[in-house]
């Protein structure tokens, strides 16, 4: 408004300002065309005086907008900072993890790598798979279906130059491994580690429950009789008699338990301490009879822990004895897979977590920090006793662990409270996918990735009017319920110290070489299964085809301050004000004021000089005090 006024006032001033050619000057004239000037003047003043508020107006409003991190400074990594980062490259021993904006992503690790996804977020094709295809150093998998095998084995094989072992229960012409054969390797030796192996095969064999309760005291008699009937079956019987099923056979029938413990008390090895384990466990099993009831809850502890070694079962003829060292893995390049059949996970999950533990057992004796990736394809299942004090042992020696199960919450039901916390922490990369549904895992999420300051808005109704304000606050970077509905092609990756990564996951039947050179999972038909490419893996790097780039995470908030911007700071008249007069003069022209006129020779040779962008004079015709000139 005070922009029109003054325009029009300056407008008038000089339209009645007197001609000074004229004789008879009009003095009402030039006393309106003084006090238009003054009101020019004053509007002008007025102008420079509002404009000086409004720059202080806008300099606040660019301060209060700015970034700002009183209330959480979280966000997501974008593009440039992972290429800055060197995510895009592919290193030795690096994994695809997935796609952001344009740039593959290649992560590396020293440590521990965690996959969190519900069944049917393809955990095996997007991230164990593409990891046992990158991955080209020495390998133990927890195959919970036998599928990583059938797809990987060949592929691994041919492209590494991996020997391939195959540890199935269910296949007569797999290897086998017999725990009691290290513990033999030791008492020849006659080391005290024939204890301590001794002692964590029968850990491994009754652990102790992740939330601990009553009964410690005969969990802890349980698992010291099968450490002693282990370690003299070690001492006692021949080599084809030296297993778990002979253990099982010996809580079974005491007759061959009597005969053993009284060969075993004559025995000197570890210094006696055989033969006064042997005595003590005699007395108890047949001596008074408070103790034979103590120790018959023991025994019954016992077979229900070796129950699944018995000479029947599954697992007597795979622990008879020993055709593979899992200390090969050290030294030598090999992939070994321990299949599990879905329909008897629970008892081959338990000899699987055995064997993943006497694998550590092995490896670490080498001493040295060659790598070596175990990879634990629904770990949950397959529950490894003391997991976290072994994530912690294992980076010294150059062993990373990969784990994938489906929820937190598995975690926290089979290994414990604490476990989680260890384990999250040393995991270098945590991937989350898409389709989570595991409250637990969703308000972990939201917690972990943190928050960060949103500029909300707020309105409040005073009258007939609405009044907007533009506040500060805390926002999760992601809510519950956002990660609950991400898609199903995304997912969230947490790498080391860096903001978390909102990308697309890529399964390996879209990545190109590979999909064609991994072999036909046979659950699915004979028929090859491919996806368009959206990765195409080189020698020497990697690139992203059009079809797989994926949206990279914008930064929240940007279009609601601009709005808020142009509402605050550009009132709607002074708008159209402006956008009007803009139009007016690409429309009409400039106006250019009349400043002189004149007469050459005779009244009818008129001059006019005009003054504005671009001044000029005129001869002859008429001179309107005002005229409209294109000045460009």
């Amino acid at each position: 408004m005070i922009a029109a006024v003054t325009v029009c006032a300056a407008y008038l001033a000089l339209w009645l300002w007197p001609d000074r050619l004229v004789t008879y000057p009009d003095y009402m004239a030039t006393a309106g065309a003084l006090f238009m000037a003054v009101v020019g003047c004053a509007g002008v003043l007025k102008f420079l005086l509002e404009g000086q508020r409004r720059a202080g107006d806008l300099i606040l409003f660019i301060r209060a907008v700015r970034g700002d991190d009183t209330r959480g400074s979280a966000g997501w990594l974008t593009e440039r900072q992972a290429r800055r980062a060197g995510l895009h490259r592919r290193k030795a021993g690096s994994r695809l993890v997935g796609v952001l904006g344009r740039s593959p992503l290649w992560l590396w690790t020293e440590v521990h790598q965690l996959v969190i996804g519900p069944a049917g977020s393809s955990k095996s094709a997007a991230c164990i798979i593409t990891m046992l295809c990158a991955v080209a150093e020495s390998c133990l998998v927890n195959d919970t279906k036998g599928e990583l095998y059938e797809v990987t084995a060949v592929f691994r094989r041919k492209k590494f130059g991996q020997r391939i072992v195959k540890l199935d229960p269910r296949d007569p012409h797999s290897a086998c491994v017999n725990p009691l054969d290290l513990v033999f390797f030791y008492l020849v030796q006659d080391s005290p580690e024939v204890l301590t192996l001794a002692r964590g095969i029968a850990l491994q064999l009754h652990p102790e429950p992740p939330q601990e309760g009553q009964n410690k005291f005969f969990r802890i008699g349980t698992r010291r009789k099968i450490t002693i009937v282990i370690i003299v079956v070690v001492v006692v019987c021949p080599p084809e008699e030296r297993n778990l099923a002979t253990v099982y056979r010996a809580l079974s029938d005491e007759s061959l338990l009597h005969a053993l413990l009284t060969e075993a008390a004559q025995s000197t090895r570890l210094n006696g301490e055989v033969a006064a384990m042997a005595e003590d466990m005699h007395q108890m099993a047949f001596g008074d009879e408070g103790a034979a009831r103590t120790y018959e809850q023991f025994r019954i502890g016992a077979i229900q822990a070796l129950e699944a070694f018995g000479p029947g079962g599954y697992l007597a003829r795979i622990t008879s004895k020993t055709t593979f060292s899992f200390a090969d893995l050290k030294t030598q390049k090999v992939t070994c897979y321990l299949i599990i059949d879905h329909n008897n996970k629970e008892t081959l999950g338990r000899w699987s977590a055995l064997n993943q533990w006497l694998a550590a057992y092995e490896m670490v004796s080498i001493r040295d920090n060659r790598p070596v990736h175990m990879v634990l394809d629904e770990f949950c299942n397959a529950p490894l006793h003391g997991l976290p004090d072994i994530l912690t042992l294992l980076r010294s020696y150059g062993i990373k662990v990969t784990m994938a199960t489906q929820d937190l919450s598995d975690i926290t039901r089979v290994y414990g409270k604490q476990a989680l916390e260890t384990i999250i922490s040393e995991t270098d990369i945590k991937q989350f996918l898409g389709g989570i549904r595991s409250q637990t895992t969703l308000d972990f999420l939201t917690k972990y990735m943190g928050e960060f300051t949103e500029h909300a808005p707020s309105c409040s109704f005073q009258g007939d009017t609405v009044r907007e304000s533009l506040g500060r606050a805390g926002r999760a970077l992601k809510t519950a319920d956002e990660v609950r509905r991400l898609d199903t092609d995304q997912q969230i990756v947490v790498f080391r110290n860096l903001k978390p990564i909102l990308c697309r996951k890529t399964q390996v039947f879209s990545i190109d070489p590979w999909r064609t050179e991994i072999g036909i999972n046979s659950m699915y038909g004979k028929k090859r299964y491919l996806k368009p490419v959206e990765v195409v893996v080189t020698v020497f790097g990697s690139r992203v085809t059009r079809r797989g780039r994926s949206a990279t995470p914008r930064r929240n908030g940007g279009w609601r301050i601009a709005g808020y911007l142009l509402r605050g700071l550009l009132p709607g008249p002074a708008a159209l004000l402006v956008v009007a007069l803009v139009l007016a003069v690409w429309q009409i022209g400039v106006p250019h004021v009349r400043v002189s006129y004149g007469y050459s020779g005779s009244w009818s040779s008129q001059w006019c000089d005009y003054w504005g962008p671009h001044p000029f004079t005129t001869y002859g015709g008429d001179c309107p005090v005002i005229v409209f000139r294109d000045a460009f």
